[in-house]
């Protein structure tokens, strides 16, 4: 797990695939417990606060506050609308032709921990909204593929993974919300950029996925 940047108030780091934020009923090693410990292994304090989380799935930026007054200071801009920029690559199954803004209304089930597009607000239900660029498709014995750019808007349960699904352009390797490419473990989707400003410093944290691996491997490195 690579620190990305480091300052007293925050730590970000790359997540990879499979690491859980923090710990969770699985008991599995988890990244704020890694980062935690690699910390007090060169001498400096181990102590992180919880401020966002990545599905444990999902690989990329994820960034901890160092003590309580960054912690209230970054969970505040988080909850602010536009406060910090979220941005994500993903593969998806499908071509998708220039770019656009995706709006649903979506609905958390926690007996199946999955999210559903519905088609009007009511109790329990979130609008959730992001902006896409396609930036490039290529033709594969999986099907055609597409290299896409996401910025949040909102930042809602699996809200990329279902509101791709919900267009018929499921996160590729995402077999939850039904990619039937089984050629990866983890679905295609990658935290790539976290950007906000915290008293009077602009933050910028950047990462890339391995572009080795399928289905990242598909496009060149100048694509991302």
């Amino acid at each position: 797990m690579e620190i990305l940047y480091k300052n007293k108030d925050i730590i970000a780091v790359n997540k990879d695939c499979g690491l859980p934020s923090q710990k969770d009923k699985s008991g599995d090693t988890d990244a704020m417990s890694l980062l935690s410990e690699k910390l007090t292994d060169v001498g400096e304090d181990g102590r992180l606060w919880l401020v966002h989380r990545l599905d444990r799935v999902v690989g990329g930026v994820l960034v901890f506050a160092r003590n309580k007054s960054a912690a209230a200071k970054l969970s505040a801009i988080i909850k602010e609308e536009g406060g910090i920029g979220k941005e994500y690559i993903a593969v998806v199954d499908g071509e998708i032709s220039a770019s656009g803004t995706l709006v649903n209304y979506l609905y958390k089930d926690s007996s199946t921990n999955k999210a559903f597009v519905v088609d009007r607000e009511r109790n329990g239900v979130k609008r959730a909204e992001l902006e896409y660029t396609a930036l490039e498709s290529v033709s594969t014995e999986h099907g055609v593929k597409t290299l896409v750019k996401i910025r949040l808007k909102t930042g809602r349960f699996h809200q990329i993974r279902t509101q791709f699904s919900y267009r018929k352009n499921p996160v590729t390797c995402d077999k939850k919300y039904g990619s039937r490419d089984f050629g990866a473990r983890f679905p295609a989707l990658f935290s790539r950029r976290l950007s906000f400003d915290i008293g009077k410093e602009h933050i910028d944290v950047s990462a890339l996925p391995d572009l080795s691996l399928y289905p990242w491997c598909l496009f060149g490195r100048d694509k991302y």
